[in-house]
């Protein structure tokens, strides 16, 4: 292969940039990812449905101050249509929230199959033997087996409610503080 005689390190490095720069636009173009918004939800004609037609009382966050969002809501009668198109097992309702931090905290109620609630809500957690008193209820401690998800879980008056979220125990349990009967 000949050489160019009249090549200089300054002609290497002009072709070098000529390379780089569109390679370093193509990798910022596609690894930026833009902030997905979160879409609030309306809960009024959820809470309306539910305190229509569940013959218990519905839990929603009263306020948890300032930053929180209402992502997600579900209502469904026994027999109706669950979030998974499966029917519900017992009258069924779950709100879920963001928090200013981006962390999802749900809360799930249902007045039957206690046992199934409480292992799907926890993620298969364990009960870690602590109680503590929240919003007037007894809630016991459940941890998930990755130690990632906490939950709170009430079993009263044949109604069952798991709160969780990602996050520690004094979080939790301060979301869970703002819970009022609907």
């Amino acid at each position: 292969m000949a050489r160019n005689p009249k090549a200089r390190g300054r002609d290497m490095i002009i072709s070098l940039a000529v390379i780089a720069v569109p390679v370093l636009l193509v990798i910022i173009f596609f690894t930026s990812t833009p902030k997905e918004e979160v879409e609030p939800i309306d809960l009024g004609p959820f809470i309306t449905r539910a305190e229509a037609e569940s013959p218990f009382p519905v839990l929603v966050a009263g306020n948890p101050g300032a930053g929180w969002v209402p992502v997600r809501a579900a209502w469904a009668q026994k027999g109706q249509p669950w979030i998974t198109t499966e029917p519900a097992v017992g009258n069924s309702w779950q709100v879920g929230y963001l928090s200013p931090d981006e962390i999802y905290y749900g809360v799930l109620q249902r007045d039957e199959s206690a046992r199934e609630l409480v292992r799907s809500g926890t993620r298969e957690g364990n009960e870690i033997g602590e109680e503590t008193t929240l919003a007037g209820r007894d809630w016991s401690r459940y941890e998930s087996k990755d130690g990632r998800t906490r939950s709170l879980v009430n079993e009263q008056d044949g109604v069952t409610t798991v709160v969780s979220a990602d996050t520690d125990f004094p979080e939790l349990e301060a979301f869970t503080s703002t819970l009022v009967e609907r």
